[in-house]
């Protein structure tokens, strides 16, 4: 009966095993299916990155090249004095050919202000005026650009927005690269949509990616074939972007949406493959269990140690075929990890590239390694490549970068030599002290500025200068600041130190300022904060001066903290607009009499001058609104400012200059635009109680003014002995913490 009932045990013990062997198969599988597209859209993901900053290198090129071309026509014209028009159309035509990435990108130009010069894709906008063209996102384009090439440190950088698309009316998010080319007042571009480099990489992967098991279906691709739609019959999209299994024709299909390739990949397993594996493992536990039921009749010991011989190999089988399984992970892994290793050689040199020194550095540095790092420029090279062309320009660089190579491995065994872009090199070394590094580097330079490099029986010498940085978390930055303070001083080599510290922090905190302001400007965070201005008679507020704060965050911002970035960034017209439109609001509603500041940006802007003009007719509160500007911008353009004087003039509005006596301080101006009222400087009010010849100065400004019948405020007005003085002056009016600070409460 123990023997029976052991058979019986077996008996069900199989029936189990086969279940569980079906069961774990099929769920593995289904894991492998998932893991498999996932790890292939990570990879998808990490090449579409690495081909994208390979296509903005290429567009930033296609624009070095295109600028280089026009300077040398710009100069070859001027020597043999050609006249403008004539050199304006070989540029052109030089440049209208222009192709790269595939023949998809070409080369545009575009005058400040935004008349269209050239554009091959779209010749028919030639000649128009796109300063007022918005893209998809309401971006005004040209501005983007004109705010790249007139206002970043090099007059040079990325934009992105929308374009259309050649040969359709479609839109598509585009990269483009601008360059301020000077003589001209040009801005010379170029630029890439995303969705070509998408489709670069796709064209990349989808042939690799077929190789492990997984597919793609292409959805921008229409109308999609008859086969594709009855596969994807029934199927939500909603639910293709968590994904999905499905079994279809015989197989096991794991299917997910990628919204950003617009792609559904893909993977599946034959039913056949899969019952094959299942029959496979259960034949052989079969065939184990059979053998142990054969000797039913032995001792209950030894049924168990067969019985226990055939689970055995029957999980072993089951732990060979999951590893299997396991093994297209591990395929997977190597295809991201091959993915990660492309395009780390620079095709023009040979040299390792920028990519592989950031790799190179990471790897190193987490390694407790000392590091340096130099970055080498041919400082003559643009003059060179502008009388030997490009490709002879090429040939020199590859033959410099292999030259440095040489010398620097020859000196050095722990050198890595890249080229980091255009006439730029780069050299990393480990476990040098920075001022031997710097001999090592000197010693590099010497050596190869004293070759001569031949290039088509041209023998050419070389003017090199190096910035060095010993910090890897900021290598690239720091050598290239290095590398600009070295030639404003003249030097052959420069390292980083504390000075360039400071100045780059700077520059840091602008980052971060302008950042705040565009914050500012999308969370409508303008805030105007009110100050009295008191008659000196009575103290009664005659009106109150609208100052501009930044709410960020739940803090405030001055103007004195965000003021330059933001017109050095061409933002302040968005700030100084919508604080005018809130301050024109609170005048209207409250029946308040106010001062509003104006700069000569606002005062250039003849948009920005209708749209005042018309506000104040439609609020109808011209006659309780000055305009302040301060002395040194309403001079500086006589004309500009006359215009904007008697327009608002017209309208009944009253005008004031601002920080009178801190600048030019001309007399003969006040014939001329004759303002409403003189603020006289707070440096010169805050100091009348300690000098005499400042107090006569300030007491000579309000005799002329009272002369002329304008009147005087005085600022800064911060205590009762000011106060006091300021009267006792003749002075009309006071502004200052004596009679109240700014706030952001509307005064009743």
């Amino acid at each position: 009966s123990v023997l029976i009932l052991t058979g019986f045990n077996f008996l069900f013990l199989k029936r189990k095993l086969n279940e569980i062997v079906y069961t774990t198969t099929v769920e593995e599988t289904k894991t492998a299916l998932k893991d498999r597209v996932t790890s292939s859209y990570e990879a998808m993901k990490e090449a579409q990155r690495l081909h994208l900053k390979d296509a903005k290198e290429e567009v930033k090129q296609a624009v070095e090249d295109a600028y280089a071309i026009a300077k040398t026509i710009y100069l070859y014209c001027k020597s043999r004095r050609c006249s403008d028009k004539v050199t304006k159309r070989l540029i052109v035509n030089a440049l209208r050919n222009i192709r790269f990435f595939g023949e998809k990108g070409y080369v545009f130009i575009d005058e400040v202000k935004g008349k269209v010069v050239l554009n091959p894709a779209f010749p028919q906008i030639e000649g128009k005026n796109m300063w007022n063209w918005r893209d998809l996102k309401g971006q005004f384009v040209h501005r983007k650009f004109e705010e790249i090439a007139l206002y970043s440190p090099k007059n040079e950088g990325f934009v992105s927005y929308y374009w259309y698309l050649p040969g359709t009316k479609r839109m598509g998010e585009k990269i483009s690269f601008v360059k301020l080319f000077e003589p001209y007042r040009w801005i010379i571009g170029a630029g890439i949509y995303i969705e070509d480099v998408n489709k670069r990489t796709l064209e990349h992967l989808y042939t690799v990616l077929t190789k492990y098991g997984v597919f793609a279906i292409d959805l921008s691709k229409k109308p999609l074939s008859k086969q594709k739609l009855k596969f994807l019959r029934n199927l939500k999209l909603s639910e293709l972007k968590k994904g999905v299994l499905i079994s279809y024709r015989d197989r096991i299909y794991y299917l997910k949406y990628y919204p950003d390739f617009k792609w559904i990949i893909g993977s599946y397993v034959e039913n056949s493959d899969l019952l094959q594996k299942v029959f496979f493992l259960r034949e052989n536990f079969v065939k184990s269990v059979d053998l142990a039921l054969g000797f039913i009749s032995l001792i209950v010991s030894l049924i168990v140690i067969i019985a226990s011989i055939g689970l055995y190999r029957s999980n072993k089988d089951l732990i060979k075929t999951l590893k299997d399984l396991k093994e297209s992970e591990r395929k997977l892994e190597r295809l991201s990890k091959n993915l990660l290793l492309t395009a780390y050689k620079d095709d023009i040199t040979g040299l390792f590239n920028r990519k592989r020194f950031l790799y190179h550095t990471e790897k190193l540095s987490g390694l407790g390694r000392d590091l340096n790092f130099a970055l080498i420029n041919i400082r003559n090279f643009s003059e060179i490549n502008e009388i030997l062309g490009f490709e002879d320009g090429n040939r020199l660089l590859r033959e410099f970068g292999q030259s440095l190579k040489r010398t620097a491995k020859r000196i050095s065994k722990n050198c890595f030599v890249y080229r980091i872009r255009g006439d730029r090199f780069g050299i990393l070394c480990c476990d040098l002290k920075t001022a031997q590094f710097k001999e090592l580097v000197s010693n590099i330079m010497e050596d190869l500025e004293s070759r001569e490099f031949t290039v088509q029986e041209v023998n050419l010498k070389l003017d090199l200068v190096a910035g060095i940085s010993s910090n890897p978390s900021n290598f690239l930055i720091e050598a290239e600041l290095a590398e600009t303070e070295a030639k404003r001083r003249g030097l052959n080599v420069f390292i980083f130190n504390d000075e360039l510290e400071r100045e780059m922090k700077r520059a840091e905190e602008n980052v971060r300022i302008a950042y705040k302001v565009k914050k500012a400007i999308e969370t409508d965070g303008i805030v105007p904060f009110y100050q009295p201005i008191v008659n000196l008679k009575d103290l009664y507020p005659e009106k109150y001066e609208a100052l501009m704060r930044l709410r960020v965050d739940d803090s405030l911002m001055n103007p004195g903290e965000f003021l330059p970035v933001a017109k050095r960034l061409s933002l302040y017209k968005k700030l100084s607009k919508r604080l005018i439109e809130k301050v024109f609001e609170d005048c209207a509603k409250e029946n308040l009499r106010v001062s509003v500041n104006v700069s000569s940006e606002d005062i250039a802007d003849e948009e920005m001058i209708d749209w005042i003009l018309s506000k104040l007719s439609e609020l109808k509160i011209a006659d309780r609104v000055c305009f302040e500007t301060v002395e040194t911008e309403a001079f500086s353009d006589l004309k500009m400012m006359e215009n904007f004087y008697y327009k608002i003039k017209e309208l009944g509005a009253s005008f004031a200059i601002d920080d009178f006596g801190s600048g030019y301080s001309n007399y003969e101006y006040l014939a001329v635009i004759k303002p409403d009222f003189i603020k006289i400087d707070g440096s010169l009010i805050s100091k009348i109680l300690q000098s005499n010849d400042i107090e006569k100065l300030v007491s000579h400004i309000v005799g002329f003014a009272k002369d002329l019948e304008i009147k005087t405020i005085a600022e800064f007005v911060s205590s009762e002995e000011l106060y006091q003085k300021v009267k006792e002056l003749g002075i009309d009016c006071g502004q200052g913490f004596y009679f109240g600070k700014p706030s952001p409460e509307i005064p009743k």
